[in-house]
């Protein structure tokens, strides 16, 4: 208490100044319409400024909450697309509601770490064996496609990207034109190349990539990317083509491991034919 009355006796004039000058403002607001209105003009925008700070800052904490909530809607509707499914229909004629399988599900996850300026690299994601992600699935993004899981534990999963030396992955120009096979060069993270397209066909550049239904990791039909320019090879018959790819390694947060609920069932068949040769 004694230290309180001394800093108001070191400080009175001080204080006594801001006292004035407050009551000074009061009396001109109250008597003057032009001040009042300034004033409250004034501290409108004031108001609304702060509510505004506020407003984004809590938003911004629960963004990731927001994201992870789109991821798993998206994840829904991907399995609801047609590639999900499959006609189980063994009749020229349908005649049941249920004519059309389940192929693949699909599991959100979020990129905890990712690399893209090595010649291999790699993602990491928030999901693992608990989750029902396993060796060899494929990985999707909004945007296209993004890799293959390659090691799992419980919870986390480390995922090949297409920027990855090791990568390859059939894909067709347009969704039903020829097949060629996709890699990194280990150069720009923006770009892929393609091959094995002939010279004899007709390309241009624009024209989208997809992938084929010769994979069992990814469904048929999703955007690689798109041709950026190619040339005519003259040491082989076939293009050197460039793809922009659709995905943007820089930016990529959330993807979906696609789960294939048939490929045990080829893998075992697949097995079976080579033991048998």
């Amino acid at each position: 208490m004694r230290n309180i009355f001394s800093l108001l006796v070191r400080y009175h004039a001080f204080i006594l100044f801001i006292l004035l000058e407050v009551s000074s403002i009061i009396l001109v607001v109250n008597n003057k319409s032009y001040h009042r209105a300034a004033f409250i003009n004034s501290s409108s925008f004031l108001s609304a400024k702060v509510f505004t700070v506020y407003n984004n800052f809590i938003e911004y904490l629960y963004l990731s909450k927001e994201n992870k909530k789109l991821a798993d809607e998206n994840a829904l509707l991907h399995q609801q697309l047609k590639s999900s499914f499959y006609n189980a229909s063994f009749q020229q004629i349908a005649v049941s509601d249920s004519v059309f399988k389940q192929l693949y599900k699909y599991i959100p996850a979020k990129v905890v770490n990712i690399s893209i300026n090595k010649i291999n690299n790699y993602i990491t994601i928030d999901k693992g064996k608990k989750q029902g992600v396993d060796i060899k699935m494929g990985v999707i993004g909004s945007d296209g496609i993004v890799g293959i899981i390659k090691d799992i534990s419980d919870n986390y999963a480390t995922v090949i990207p297409i920027l990855h030396n090791d990568f390859r992955v059939s894909a067709r120009i347009g969704t039903g034109g020829s097949l060629g096979s996709l890699s990194w060069d280990g150069g720009d993270p923006s770009y892929a190349q393609l091959e094995g397209i002939p010279k004899q066909l007709k390309i241009v550049v624009g024209e989208k990539i997809y992938t084929g239904s010769e994979t069992k990791k990814f469904p048929e039909n999703i955007l690689i990317g798109t041709i950026s320019s190619f040339s005519a090879n003259t040491n082989d018959t076939f293009y050197d083509i460039e793809i922009k790819l659709s995905t943007d390694f820089r930016s990529i947060s959330y993807v979906y491991v696609v789960n294939n609920l048939m490929k045990n069932e080829l893998d075992a068949l697949e097995q079976q034919s080579q033991y048998d040769h």
